[in-house]
């Protein structure tokens, strides 16, 4: 079971441990002022991470980081620091139009600070939209280009889907695609499910004051969604399935298998996030999936959670089109918030 980051940072003049390498030459990449590379495990024989940094005119170096379970960290060296390993305060950070914020960092050593994101699933999906990053620090304040950002972030995507995989997680991504469970499978069929989960998407949607929400009947699904229950709420969907306790991997692998999967079918540009997460005292799984292609995009953002008679429900939020506009995305976004605020209400109640 995978409930942990496998992510080991260390030495900020190096970004790796006597265990971390670097990957072949071939894997080093320059965008404008970013540079990155693919990190090799060396005791595993595998990816450990792609990362890319740019430094500021204040010598600031902010290092963006996509490990081979698709977990987004965010971390910020300097050489002149020096913080006790461990130490923790608080940072406030500005994304442009008065828009601040307030994070706590965490210092791996004296020079390397890790900030502790919250959520970095929906972190990461708006970078990829920020022209600049202020930095705000007791009396220092320092600003980031970001412009190229985007283009770094699905460098680093690019990366971690070309030096990450294995064979044998390539085998369970395309098990899991032609699996009763995975995304290709249709509707259960099996009465009792289908109550439940329309009796769950009932309960968030009440819980939640999901506007404009209403059931989809089967043959108005649309090609590709796969729920035991779909629901229309405004211009995006809501699904819920439950995956059997007897065919479910563990909650942590499939966040991966789920990414692997649209990963592999997506054929365009693909961008993609996950995180373990607590809803309250329960343990869940979250990503985020993006694939554009000339002919339509999709937003899916997902929530994986124990379920108490056993197996996992699985629940996402879907935008999608032509193209997916910041306001659909927006929409999905905030459905998956709320979701994820209602859900355990929600099941009080059933």
């Amino acid at each position: 079971m995978r409930w942990v980051n496998l992510f080991v940072a260390c030495a900020a003049a190096g970004f790796f441990c006597s265990s971390i390498v670097r990957a072949a030459n071939d894997s080093a990449f320059q965008i404008a002022d970013w540079t990155g590379r693919a990190y090799l495990n060396q005791k595993e024989k595998r990816l450990d991470r792609c990362s890319a940094q740019m430094t500021n005119a204040n010598k600031i170096t902010i290092i963006f980081s996509l490990d081979r379970h698709y977990m987004w960290t965010f971390e910020l060296s300097n050489p002149t620091w020096n913080f006790p390993k461990g130490a923790a305060f608080d940072v406030t950070f500005g994304i442009g139009n008065k828009n601040y914020f307030r994070q706590r960092v965490s210092a791996l050593d004296a020079q390397l600070v890790r900030v502790l994101l919250p959520d970095s699933v929906n972190a990461f999906e708006a970078f990829r939209r920020v022209l600049q990053l202020e930095l705000i620090a007791g009396g220092l304040t320092s600003q980031f280009n970001m412009a190229y950002a985007n283009q770094t972030l699905d460098a680093l995507m690019k990366c971690v889907m070309r030096y990450g995989p294995t064979p044998q997680s390539r085998a369970a991504v395309t098990a899991w695609l032609k699996s009763p469970i995975g995304p290709a499978a249709g509707a259960s069929d099996d009465p009792e499910i289908q109550k439940e989960t329309s009796s769950l998407a009932s309960a968030i949607i009440s819980e939640a004051a999901l506007p404009k929400a209403s059931s989809m009947k089967p043959g108005d699904v649309p090609a590709g969604t796969r729920g035991d229950s779909v629901w229309k709420v405004g211009d995006s969907l809501l699904t819920v399935s439950i995956l059997p306790k007897d065919k479910v991997p563990e909650i942590g692998d499939l966040a991966d298998l789920i990414v692997g999967g649209e990963a592999q079918k997506c054929r365009g540009d693909f961008f993609s996030g996950t995180m373990l997460d607590v809803i309250e005292t329960v343990s869940v799984a979250r990503a985020y999936t993006n694939c554009q292609t000339q002919q339509a995009a999709a937003s899916v953002y997902y929530l994986a959670m124990p379920r108490k008679q056993g197996g996992i429900y699985l629940l996402t939020s879907i935008a999608t089109g032509v193209e997916v506009t910041p306001l659909a995305e927006k929409n999905a976004k905030e459905i998956d918030g709320k979701v994820r605020a209602s859900i355990t209400a929600a099941l009080a109640k059933m």
